[in-house]
């Protein structure tokens, strides 16, 4: 795939894509900003920017002739923001070619996610760790980046805004803590693969939770 979809543009659709670029260019890195606006145009995408919520980046609603409907957070980092358009925009071409008859993080998609990516790695723009650790995410894409704790790592610290956040990959064993979003103290066990054992503190209740969460740890 191009790094270009259109081989040219009319005046019309040039002033499109770039009212299209002036609304993204805070969200997006600067390389893939011409790119993802074409790729908005081409396939008559609505994008919708949406605040935080919780346990999604974003999402795809397909809509028959009307154009389908893409939403995204708008608190994440330029390159989380433009992989959730990757993802979603999959989630688009896979609808397109098979309809509603594929599961929605199937091989279907996979594929389509891996076609979409590809001219976004030719636009030479991730840094090596991220473009490293990205290409092996899509060997085997998972339904979420927030499934894959090593991209996650590796995409935090390109995020400005959370350089200095504790995680609960940080903490070692035993430490007490709470989740930022939550007033609940409890204490960590022991790490499992994306999630990490915990147990309230009087040991009645066992949780699992994420590895990447952020936490404020409790003062000795």
């Amino acid at each position: 795939m191009s790094t270009r979809v259109f081989e040219s543009l009319t005046p019309q659709q040039q002033l499109h894509k770039d009212k299209l670029i002036s609304a993204l260019k805070e969200y997006i890195p600067e390389q893939a900003l011409s790119l993802c606006a074409e790729l908005i145009m081409f396939h008559r995408l609505h994008l919708h920017i949406e605040v935080e919520r919780k346990g999604r980046y974003g999402d795809y609603t397909p809509h028959s002739g009307k154009g389908s409907r893409i939403s995204i957070n708008h608190n994440l980092s330029p390159f989380e923001f433009l992989i959730t358009f990757i993802h979603e925009l999959a989630h688009h071409t896979a609808f397109v070619k098979h309809g509603h008859h594929h599961d929605p993080h199937g091989a279907e998609w996979k594929d389509e996610f891996k076609k979409c990516m590809r001219p976004f790695f030719e636009l030479e723009m991730f840094p090596y760790d991220l473009k490293a650790i990205l290409a092996k995410h899509m060997q085997n894409p998972k339904y979420s980046q927030s499934a894959d704790v090593k991209l996650l790592q590796v995409l935090r610290k390109y995020d400005s805004r959370k350089k200095d956040v504790l995680t609960l990959s940080q903490l070692p064993d035993g430490a007490v803590f709470r989740m930022k979003s939550d007033a609940t103290w409890m204490r960590r066990i022991n790490k499992l693969r994306t999630y990490i054992l915990c147990e309230s503190l009087d040991g009645r209740y066992k949780y699992r939770v994420h590895t990447m969460v952020e936490v404020v740890e409790k003062e000795a």
